[in-house]
């Protein structure tokens, strides 16, 4: 009777899958794991209601379909940008000011763009176009190699610079 229920089991989840997808086949595994061991323990029974519970799961099937469990994923319906706000209003409302994240942020730190618009000396909305011209201009003026001859000190300085510029310009290519 087992290799009856074996039989019986897999060609059921073949139809499924082949009706419903590969997926609904592998949800429906408790399902049919457990119809085995009905057919091998009540075989006769569960043979002669088989019918009768095919028909029941698929019944079963399209009520859940029409009706499906809703799931909360809060997270799925709200953008960085929506996140950073409400940090931005907590903060003020609690009479904290918004400093480019917060320490204690459970979701961790996020980042105030405005600072790498300043560092290239442009505005906030400003086209890639334009922003790609502001970097190159600052990019040439603080090169390493332009200063090659230039004191060490120097050299640090335009070095730091151009590096705070490279790092601006990828940040805002990201938005």
């Amino acid at each position: 009777m087992i290799s009856i229920a074996l039989i019986l089991t897999v060609a059921i989840f073949l139809v499924i899958a082949l009706i419903f997808g590969m997926n609904k086949a592998v949800s429906a595994l408790p399902i049919l794991f457990f119809v085995m061991l009905l057919i091998s323990f009540f075989g006769f029974i569960v043979v002669q209601f088989f019918p009768v519970i095919v028909v029941f799961l698929v019944i079963r099937y399209f009520i859940n379909k029409k009706n499906p469990k809703k799931r909360n994923f809060y997270y799925q319906s709200y953008s960085q940008k929506d996140f950073e706000d409400m940090f931005k209003n907590q903060g003020n409302q609690y009479g904290g000011s918004y400093q480019g994240g917060y320490q204690n942020n459970p979701f961790g730190t996020f980042e105030d763009k405005s600072k790498y618009y300043n560092v290239l000396g442009v505005q906030e909305g400003v086209t890639p176009e334009e922003l790609k011209k502001a970097y190159r201009e600052l990019a040439k003026k603080h090169h390493p190699d332009r200063y090659a001859n230039a004191t060490q000190e120097t050299r640090d300085m335009h070095e730091k610079k151009f590096k705070e510029i490279n790092e601006a310009y990828e940040k805002l290519q990201q938005n």
